[in-house]
């Protein structure tokens, strides 16, 4: 009996689903624990002036006026990147093919249609509120800041659809249909991006080796509103959905890419250069404080994720089986 249940417990550690469930939460566990000091450690930097002058100078001036939830989230961060390789090695994947990618033709038009068609979209509803007064524009326009969001848009869109729509849906679809993996992967998705720490900004001699997970504290505190959530984790999880339907269609991530690289190009870019006015109260749930609260950018995400679908159609040739194509190599 014993033996028995030694050998299920065993089993059950080697699930790729126990493991991936590990890394989310050591990772965050690590990321509160490393927060205090790394916290610490960077406002030392900055009170001992080592990189106020030189090419170093923005990296100081980032660290002087960051508060303690920046540093909790690229502590998070941190821990994430490096408990990667691990985590792929204890999962043994053969190749993209195991994660049901593979080699897509259309790779740089679909990048390119799916950026176009995410930032085209949302700014046009950005542009929308702007002229209904739900939002007004900043003094002087920023252009300067593009090339900067549309590295970040780049990046992130690479990142996260490498890991979501990649490693992690392609691991559930290993062991279950598509409809729950789709549905599993983008309510982790929705959830991660949803529980961001709020800006707190705490004292260096106030700070504490439990201060990180204080700030778990207040993520948690998010969902006791069950209207935030609803605008908020409603939209993210749609979004979710929309890219990992494109990701099955095309059996490979640059479509994907594009439509997250799209969104958090333009959301951000508007995010920058306008406020909110208090005229936005009038149209709870219609809208929200930002681009991804409220019924209509959630409308707009489903009207993009069906050009989408119908630019898949339009842009290729009689659907051949992908299981026929090569493997893509991890290029994306």
């Amino acid at each position: 009996m014993a033996g028995s249940v030694s050998n299920a417990v065993s089993r059950w550690f080697q699930q790729e689903w126990f493991k991936i469930t590990a890394y989310l939460v050591v990772t965050i566990v690590l990321g509160a624990l490393l927060a205090p000091w790394l916290y610490i450690g960077c406002k030392e930097v900055v009170r001992q002036g080592w990189i106020a002058t030189g090419p170093l100078e923005p990296l100081h001036s980032a660290l002087e006026r960051s508060p303690f939830s920046r540093y909790f989230n690229r502590a998070v961060m941190i821990v994430a990147a490096l408990g990667l390789i691990p985590l792929i090695r204890s999962l043994k994947f053969q190749g993209w093919a195991d994660l049901r990618l593979f080699r897509n033709p259309c790779r740089w038009m679909d990048v390119t249609a799916g950026g176009l068609l995410a930032a085209g979209f949302l700014l046009f509803m950005g542009a929308g509120f702007l002229y209904w007064g739900l939002f007004i524009p900043e003094a002087e326009t920023d252009w300067g800041v593009i090339p900067k969001v549309m590295a970040t848009a780049i990046a992130v869109g690479i990142i996260e659809e490498v890991f979501f729509r990649g490693a992690m849906l392609g691991v559930c679809l290993r062991k279950m249909q598509a409809l729950w993996a789709v549905l599993l992967t983008s309510g982790i998705y929705a959830f991660i991006h949803y529980a961001k720490p709020p800006r707190v900004r705490i004292p260096v001699e106030e700070i504490r080796w439990t201060s990180g997970f204080e700030i778990l504290g207040k993520i948690r505190d998010q969902f006791t509103v069950w209207q935030d959530v609803a605008g908020g984790f409603l939209t993210l999880l749609v979004i979710g959905i929309v890219l990992a339907i494109m990701r099955l269609r095309t059996a490979s991530l640059w479509l994907p890419i594009g439509l997250h690289a799209g969104w958090v190009f333009g959301y951000q870019l508007y995010n920058k250069n306008t406020d909110d006015t208090p005229l936005i109260e009038q149209y709870v749930p219609l809208v929200g404080e930002d681009l991804k609260i409220g019924l209509i950018p959630l409308i707009v995400i489903v009207i993009t994720g069906a050009l989408a679908s119908l630019w898949i159609d339009l842009s290729r040739k009689p659907t051949v089986d992908p299981q026929s194509a090569q493997p893509e190599k991890p290029s994306a």
